[in-house]
């Protein structure tokens, strides 16, 4: 695509994003940027509505952005901007008040995603079988029951109840649980296995088979946990966008998806593995959110994923400056996290 489609594309974009309404060439045209006539625009839009940039969804109608339109933009248009000043001083106020609660802070940047960004907002809890274990006591509740309390090096405490086809005594639980705090030094749950075996050896068949026992169980747990930890905010913030609020059907589609708490949470890990992911449209698998943009940040221990956060919005999204908050507040984020653990 040659510099001057790309001009009057991006135009088109930025003023769709904030206007909402088809844009013609006559709009464009009084743009102080656009150094072209009327008619010179009008010949360039036809082009990129041929080569599927625009649509025009009135035959009376100026031109909309079409997904590709959007992908172009973020891929090779979009600007990440620098916070400062006030900003970028209430999001550190937020982590340095909340940070020692981990739960809290992440629930905490939902709410502040969505409140900076005017999205619906949403954030993951760090995924248990990724966390690094400081130690792990375990606790007889009954002849069956037991208490396993997980503490992390991230300041998280855990409790989970597992239920045993074995009956276990104290003595049997403090032996295991010595066994497990020497092979989980510095490893995840997920990382157990390969570390337990050559400790089986110091170990009685009664001991062996309970801990053979219980590790399986304790991810199956882990597992089904991780899927309910995923916090939303500003829900009712959609209906600012005419796309949602003259489509109540729409909207309360969209709503009931982001209190789908297992669906929202697979949304947030297809890209952990990224820093920053955009998904526009039909690019999300989901057919929930095939009418949507989501905006996902990842945050890091030691350069590890473990959660993400992000918005969700029509696609008439202000990507510029939406990637450029998240990119801010992974950053910060993953700065105290770093602080946190070392002090």
């Amino acid at each position: 695509m040659d510099e001057r489609k790309l001009q009057i594309l991006e135009t088109i974009v930025r003023e769709y994003i904030q206007s909402a309404e088809p844009i013609g060439s006559r709009t464009l045209s009084k743009n102080p940027k656009m150094k072209i006539s009327s008619a010179t625009i009008r010949n360039e839009m036809a082009d990129l509505e041929e080569m599927g940039y625009l649509y025009q969804p009135h035959t009376s109608a100026g031109r909309v952005p079409s997904e590709k339109a959007y992908r172009l933009y973020v891929d090779q248009l979009m600007t990440i901007m620098e916070f400062g000043g006030i900003l970028q001083e209430e999001i550190k106020s937020v982590y340095n008040t909340y940070m020692d609660e981990f739960t809290e802070a992440i629930q905490r940047t939902a709410r502040l995603l969505s409140r900076i960004t005017s999205y619906t907002a949403f954030s993951m809890a760090p995924q248990a079988k990724h966390l690094n274990c400081k130690f792990i006591k375990l606790i007889l509740l009954g002849e069956m029951k037991v208490l396993l309390v997980l503490v992390t090096k991230e300041r998280i405490v855990r409790n989970y109840v597992i239920t045993l086809t074995q009956p276990a005594s104290e003595a049997i639980l403090d032996k295991v649980g010595n066994v497990l705090n020497i092979c989980l030094k510095d490893i995840t749950l997920y990382e157990l296995n390969d570390s337990i075996m050559d400790k089986l050896d110091a170990l009685t068949e009664e001991e062996k088979s309970l801990l053979l026992e219980m590790i399986p169980l304790l991810k199956e747990i882990l597992i089904e946990e991780d899927r309910q930890r995923v916090y939303a905010d500003g829900l009712d913030k959609i209906f600012n966008f005419p796309e949602f609020a003259d489509d109540i059907e729409r909207a309360k589609k969209f709503i009931e998806t982001l209190n789908h708490q297992t669906l929202l949470a697979h949304k947030l890990t297809e890209n952990i593995q990224r820093d920053l992911s955009i998904q526009i449209g039909e690019e999300n698998v989901e057919e929930a959110f095939k009418d949507c943009s989501v905006v996902t940040a990842t945050y890091k221990i030691d350069g590890k994923p473990i959660g993400t956060f992000g918005v969700v919005g029509p696609t008439r999204m202000n990507y510029d400056y939406v990637v450029s908050v998240l990119d801010f507040l992974r950053k910060e984020f993953n700065a105290q996290i770093s602080r946190m653990i070392n002090d």
